[in-house]
């Protein structure tokens, strides 16, 4: 009896982790709607094949937080994973991007009206990008941290 009390619990920083991997999966989806973009280090995908590698993500994610509420172990090695797996690759593609700050202009000319492209330097979007990896790593950091202290929660 008390054991199925135990498992019923759920921490609020299994439902925050969610929050942020549902919040990430949709965002994901979201943008292969819109434009669909996704950058593996040199290569800037755009199109049917950013499209697919969008899904894959999404796809990764979801497996995740369906694993998460069914508390499987392998859930937990799952996310720790991905986690470790985006924040190499977001340093990476910065990287290739200050490497190449003209990688983007392309892309933006394609999408943007003229108005908005003109306002897309090289310093706002490495700034963007900057921040984004430095909120991403943070979110990355507190999910395998909290993951790591966690493994009793994953029962299955």
């Amino acid at each position: 009896m008390e054991n199925e009390q135990v498992k019923q619990k759920f921490p609020i920083g299994m439902i925050l982790i969610l929050i942020l991997i549902g919040w990430g999966a949709i965002n994901v989806l979201l943008g292969v709607r819109k434009n669909p973009m996704s950058q593996f280090g040199p290569v800037l995908l755009t199109g049917a094949s950013a499209i697919v590698v969008n899904l894959i993500i999404a796809a990764i994610l979801g497996i995740i937080f369906y694993g998460i509420i069914k508390r499987f172990k392998w859930a937990r090695k799952l996310a720790i994973g991905w986690y470790i797996f985006s924040m190499i690759l977001s340093l990476i593609n910065l990287l290739f991007f200050l490497a190449n700050k003209t990688m983007y202009n392309s892309y933006y000319q394609k999408v943007l009206s003229p108005e908005a492209y003109s306002l897309m330097t090289p310093a706002i979007i490495t700034g963007t990008l900057i921040s984004i990896i430095v909120f991403g790593w943070i979110i990355g950091l507190i999910i395998i941290i909290y993951l790591t202290k966690k493994k009793d929660f994953f029962v299955n």
